[in-house]
């Protein structure tokens, strides 16, 4: 069986491999950023509960 091997199919083949690769780094990033938003929600609730905690002590227990 003969291959014919088309002028520019390496630099086809050498754009989809680097694709996937960026496909892979972007995927990766997103992740990242999701780890990131998910750390900074639950410091900043712990934030507002402990606001709300001496809110409520110096309010004597009144709603703030």
């Amino acid at each position: 069986m003969d291959f014919i091997n088309l002028l520019g199919a390496d630099d086809v083949k050498s754009a989809g491999y680097a694709m996937k690769d960026a496909t892979e780094d972007m995927n990766r990033a997103a992740s990242y950023i999701a780890e990131s938003l998910d750390r900074q929600r639950l410091f900043l609730d712990d934030w507002l509960m402990r606001l709300e905690n001496i809110l409520k002590e110096k309010n004597n227990g009144l709603p703030a």
